[in-house]
Parts: structure tokens; sequence; C-alpha cells
């Protein structure tokens, strides 16, 4: 299985700069497929990865779409507010010999901690599964 791969889902997005663990885009359709959310969060999405593409460590400073996950040795998240409250963890690490942002995982937040602390775990254990793929 490749273990990065390019945005294909909800939309393709072409970016040297933004990777994805392939789970990540199975959590999205589990999340987006029946919801009648789809529509509005691509649109929503294109324009994160945008600014991610463009910002790189610096996408914190539009704290309404990104923060630092703290306490979690960098991670951040890609926040989207709405119906769904979607979540994506991401990391900045080499791969190529570039520094590229890595999606992780997609969740729905919920009100408690324990969507957050799940969510967090599963990027750890995917990062640790493909380390050996990063430079």
């Amino acid at each position: 299985m490749e273990m990065l791969c390019k945005i294909i889902y909800p939309e393709q997005f072409h970016s040297v700069k933004i990777y994805i663990h392939p789970e990540v885009e199975n959590e999205l359709k589990n999340i987006l497929e029946y919801s009648g959310y789809k529509e509005r969060f691509i649109r929503m999405y294109r324009q994160r990865l945008k600014f991610l593409e463009n910002y790189q460590n610096k996408c914190y400073q539009k704290g309404d779409w990104f923060e630092i996950l703290k306490g979690t040795e960098g991670l951040y998240s890609m926040k989207f507010k709405g119906a769904k409250n979607i979540r994506i963890i991401f990391k900045f690490v080499r791969y190529n010999k570039q520094n590229i942002a890595l999606l992780l995982c997609a969740f729905e937040e919920k009100n408690d901690k324990d969507s957050y602390r799940d969510a967090i775990q599963i990027a750890q254990k995917r990062l640790e599964e493909i380390k050996e793929f990063l430079d």
C-alpha cells in the first residue's frame, strides 16, 4: 500500500507540499458521503489547503482554521466549524528532501475531550507506521 498519497477525495488537490495518509480519505467519505454537507466542506477544504500550501508551519496564524495541538510533538489541527465540526490532524515532515504537510487523521469533534484524544492517538500511530518513508 502506498503510504503517502495525493489528495483525491472529496476532490483532487494538486500540491507537492501536502500529502495525505490513505485512511484519511476513507474517514472523510464516512463523514461526508450522505451528510448533505459535502459541497460546503469541499469549498472550505480547498481554501484551507491553499492557505496551508502557502503558509506551511505559519498556518496557525489563522486561528479559526488551524491550531497547534499542545503536548503532541508538532501535531496541528485543521478546523471546519459547522454541522459536522470536522477536524483533520496533520504534521509537517520531511519527504523526498522537502518539507510537507502530512494529513494523518480526520474526525468529527464532539463536545468531549475523547474525540481529540482518540484522533491524536490514531495520528501518532499512523506517523509511526510511515516514518521509514520520511527523510
